[in-house]
């Protein structure tokens, strides 16, 4: 003991100058916002570079329950696709105005009060901030940083977020917003009374901004209550993207979005 004493007192200049080299480092993260957002992208490409790595070896023992998942969302997408070719105004017919970026999803949030998506794309795959994110079951959320091979997105699980939507029955616009209450519902915002909503009644993004084309399912409502004082519905909406088993998603990139950010800006 006496003599591990005498080592660290003899080495008491090098811990001296670890200890400071270490207290300047933390006050120059800290309190310079240059360094602060260099240190904080850096560190979040390496965690994600981790997590990636980490989730590569569990996915080799999860092949049968990707599979099962795969299957599931390959017969969805069947029946989206007969859904569209129905209908008299197609998500088909804009198809030239959106790129489809695919990603796997290598961390993901539910259980806490703001949730946030990390996935395998990044710059390099064209995705940029505020782009929209869905599954192919529905809305996802909207990204919201993003580096060279990895991208962060505000999940539909995030009180921040909300999703410009409509009821497609009678193309009521209105908002979806998570409430904090449950990750696999959120409220629907904005309904006036004199709509005649209904439970089992789909909400899906109305396309009146460059995050999420037109038509894509947001959720199912569940739940509504309508008081003689009240001026718009309190609704719930069952989420219709399964937060506990994300595994694929897909980023949209709106092509004409410049076009018609110009324009609007010019006005």
């Amino acid at each position: 003991m006496q003599r591990l004493l005498d080592f660290l007192y003899q080495q008491r200049e090098i811990a001296v100058f670890i200890g400071l080299e270490i207290l300047s480092a933390w006050l120059l993260i800290n309190f310079n916002n240059r360094y602060n957002a260099s240190f904080l992208n850096s560190s979040n490409e390496a965690a994600a570079s981790l997590t990636q790595t980490s989730n590569n070896v569990s996915d080799y023992f999860q092949l049968t329950e990707i599979n099962q998942q795969l299957m599931l969302e390959n017969s969805q997408l069947q029946e989206e696709l007969r859904m569209l070719r129905t209908e008299k105004y197609s998500f088909l017919d804009t198809v030239d105005q959106y790129q489809v970026i695919g990603a796997r999803v290598i961390n993901n949030t539910f259980d806490r009060s703001t949730n946030f998506v990390t996935i395998s794309a990044g710059r390099k795959d064209s995705v940029e901030v505020g782009m929209g994110v869905i599954s192919s079951f529905g809305v996802v959320g909207q990204v919201k940083s993003v580096t060279n091979n990895f991208a962060t997105i505000y999940s539909l699980l995030h009180p921040k977020l909300l999703i410009s939507s409509k009821v497609k029955r009678t193309e009521t616009k209105c908002t979806v917003q998570w409430d904090q209450e449950s990750y696999d519902r959120a409220s629907l915002k904005y309904i006036p009374r004199h709509i005649k909503l209904k439970a089992g009644d789909s909400i899906v993004t109305s396309g009146y901004n460059s995050v999420f084309p037109e038509n894509v399912l947001v959720g199912i409502v569940d739940e509504l209550n309508l008081e003689d004082h009240m001026t718009f519905y309190e609704a719930k909406v069952k989420l219709a993207t399964d937060f506990t088993s994300l595994y694929q998603v897909f980023v949209i990139k709106d092509l004409y979005k410049p076009e018609k950010d110009s324009l609007e800006i010019a006005q």
